[in-house]
Parts: C-alpha cells; sequence; structure tokens
C-alpha cells in the first residue's frame, strides 16, 4: 500500500485501530471457547482468570451456562464483525477522502469505541481483568486518524 498523491494522509491509523478490535473478537471467542471445553477450569482471558468455571455457572441455574455461551458467542462475533467495515471502510474509502467514510469512523469511535471503554474499564475494576488496555487504544488510533484526516477529507 504505498502512498499516491491523491491519498489522505492518516488513514492508516483508522485502519490500524480497526485491528483492535478484530483481533479482541477472535480473543474472546478462543478464550470462551477454551473456558467453556474445560469447564472445570477457571474461566480465562489467558493473562487474567476469573473466579468461577463454566460448570459453575452451569450448577446455578440450567440455563446459565447456555446463556453464557450464547453471550459470548454473540460478541465475538459481533466485534469482529464492527472491526472487518472499520478495516475495509479505512483502506477503500477514507484513503480516497469520502467523506461518507470519515462519518462512518466517527461513528463507530463513539458508539463502538466509547461503550467498549466504558464497560471493559468497569469490568476491570470488579475483576482486575486488564482487558481495557484493548478499548482504549482503539480510541487512541481512531481518535488520531480521524483528527489526521479531517483537513484532506473536508477540504476537497
Amino acid at each position: 500500500m504505498n502512498e499516491t498523491a491523491n491519498e489522505v494522509t492518516g488513514w492508516k491509523w483508522t485502519m490500524y485501530a480497526g485491528l483492535i478490535p478484530l483481533m479482541a473478537g477472535f480473543f474472546m471467542l478462543l478464550t470462551s471457547n477454551i473456558s467453556m471445553s474445560n469447564d472445570m477450569s477457571l474461566w480465562t482471558f489467558v493473562i487474567h482468570n476469573l473466579d468461577f468455571s463454566f460448570s459453575q455457572l452451569a450448577a446455578v441455574d440450567p440455563q446459565a451456562g447456555p446463556f453464557v455461551a450464547f453471550l459470548a458467542m454473540l460478541a465475538s462475533v459481533n466485534i469482529v464483525s464492527a472491526a472487518v467495515p472499520i478495516i475495509l471502510i479505512s483502506i477503500f474509502a477514507l484513503r480516497k477522502g469520502q467523506k461518507w467514510a470519515w462519518y462512518y469512523l466517527l461513528f463507530m469511535l463513539v458508539w463502538e469505541g466509547f461503550n467498549d471503554v466504558y464497560s471493559v474499564t468497569l469490568f476491570y475494576f470488579e475483576t482486575g481483568a486488564p482487558m481495557f488496555i484493548m478499548p482504549w487504544l482503539f480510541c487512541i488510533l481512531m481518535a488520531t486518524g480521524l483528527y489526521k484526516t479531517r483537513q484532506q477529507v473536508f477540504n476537497q
């Protein structure tokens, strides 16, 4: 991806921002499957374990296990499905200076980024799991990319 004269400078920041939720979604899918398949061990995020196992959840109520499995799979797939358009729109639209792409990425910063920062930071204070690094990094990269591209996008 060599830069050309017509290319908006700074678009790569938003593309790299999109890689964060892509990795986070796959990471969540992997760790959730590990935790559910090894249901006697503590629920793991690899870098941090929670204080319960999947079998303990299922013992609370027969529907608790399937509900948590549903949430884990649904959340991880939706995180990945939010990341893919960010990456593709950065490469194919923001790079060319299309305004709609800039607005879409701003929406994703606010909707995905700020919601994730809030919820994952609360999760950290409750559990000690340092997952907050990913959404904070997403927001920093996305905001930087939007800032760097704004003049070129809106002064065309």
